[in-house]
């Protein structure tokens, strides 16, 4: 896990010492009123830290507690969700009720949902809020979660509430190429295959998409020179998302068929990394396609 920071806090990762002041915040009952265990428990509240230390989550993922000048004041996590299926990132915290209204919750939240979302690409981040509390449905809905129903989990009626990533991010890339059928032979084959759809087409030029960037590859008139040449100053490769790593192999498999020759094939899927799953691809034309397989396309 990564330590996260605000204007005043730091969020970093739980540790088995953090047991006590935790023992303390939750001695204010208000604090646990809406969670399915009785948190004024400590032992409850050490079952708590020893289920959170025990988690092993995808990477980036857990519990944070929350300082603010050295003093616990707070705890909150991003984990895949045991209610919600599909595997998705579920998120929620606590703060000590002295520091209500004060701004801090919003600082923390928004540093774990924006962890979530920018750091580890998370699609979506859902927030579930027992149906008894308004006061916090009213708090993610100002974080700009939006409530899409509500359902029995954890015991009882919850809200489920969901964070969808702000507009950001690569809007396009446009890749100069000498040979434009060769390279909607090679290119766009494989992006249809990850899921790309043909965009835009033009004499001389043609585009794929998917969610909100796309891929341009054009054969300009204003091009120098025939080749591409990765290792010089400019772009090196482009790296894509794949669903899993039976899909990364079904494309490394049908990839030389599409013009595509596998690269590092001695230290194949792992070329980069004991825990990078992934296909490096070079095609005729030599632009270099890398294809990540993994949890949340890390």
């Amino acid at each position: 896990m990564t330590t996260l920071h605000t204007g005043r806090l730091t969020l970093r990762p739980i540790r088995a010492a953090d047991a006590g002041p935790l023992i303390e915040l939750f001695a204010d009952p208000e604090l646990g009123r809406h969670h399915q265990d009785d948190l004024t428990d400590p032992d409850a509240v050490r079952r708590l830290v020893r289920r959170r230390l025990d988690d092993r989550g995808p990477a980036g993922t857990g519990d944070w507690v929350f300082e603010l000048d050295g003093e616990l004041v707070g705890i909150g996590h991003l984990r895949p969700s045991t209610e919600l299926p599909g595997g998705v990132l579920e998120c929620g915290w606590y703060l000590a009720r002295v520091h209500w209204g004060s701004g801090l919750g919003e600082e923390a939240a928004r540093a774990i949902v924006d962890h979530a979302h920018h750091a580890l690409g998370a699609p979506a981040v859902f927030a579930l809020v027992h149906e008894d509390n308004p006061r916090g449905r009213r708090f993610v809905e100002r974080l700009g979660f939006h409530d899409i129903g509500s359902g029995h989990h954890c015991g009882a009626v919850h809200r489920v509430l969901v964070s969808l990533p702000e507009p950001g991010g690569v809007h396009h890339v446009e890749l100069w190429v000498a040979d434009l059928p060769s390279a909607e032979k090679s290119l766009g084959w494989l992006l249809t295959e990850l899921g790309w759809r043909e965009y835009q087409r033009w004499p001389r030029g043609v585009s794929w998409r998917h969610g909100g960037s796309y891929v341009v590859v054009e054969d300009s008139p204003d091009r120098r020179g025939d080749r591409h040449e990765r290792t010089r100053p400019g772009l090196n490769h482009l790296a894509l998302h794949v669903r899993d790593r039976a899909e990364l192999d079904r494309i490394t498999a049908a990839a030389p068929g599409h013009g595509w020759r596998l690269m590092f094939a001695d230290r194949h899927p792992y070329a980069g990394g004991p825990d990078h799953v992934a296909a490096y691809l070079e095609n005729d034309d030599g632009f270099e396609a890398e294809v990540v397989a993994g949890e949340h396309g890390l």
